[in-house]
């Protein structure tokens, strides 16, 4: 996408927060980092308030989250002892 065409889909935080939510869901290091940097870029470019430390710092945030071992505190099944 160029600049020109994203500054006019005025994007907003809520935008911003998706893609963040999105990109944090990427397992792959090298692809989410790969990703994330270039949408920070573009975002950064297209909005004067875009602050791409807090942009990372949130897709990374989203990744400690969604890839966390919550395995010992699921129980799936009523009365169970697993």
């Amino acid at each position: 996408m160029r600049i020109n065409e994203a500054k006019n889909l005025k994007l907003t935080r809520k935008h911003f927060t998706l893609v963040a939510e999105i990109l944090g869901q990427i397992n792959d290091q090298e692809n989410r980092e790969d990703l994330t940097d270039s949408y920070a870029s573009l975002f950064e470019a297209t909005h004067p308030s875009f602050d791409k430390r807090k942009f990372i710092m949130k897709v990374q945030f989203v990744y400690d989250n969604c890839w966390a071992d919550h395995s010992a505190n699921e129980d799936f099944l009523a009365g169970s002892n697993l």
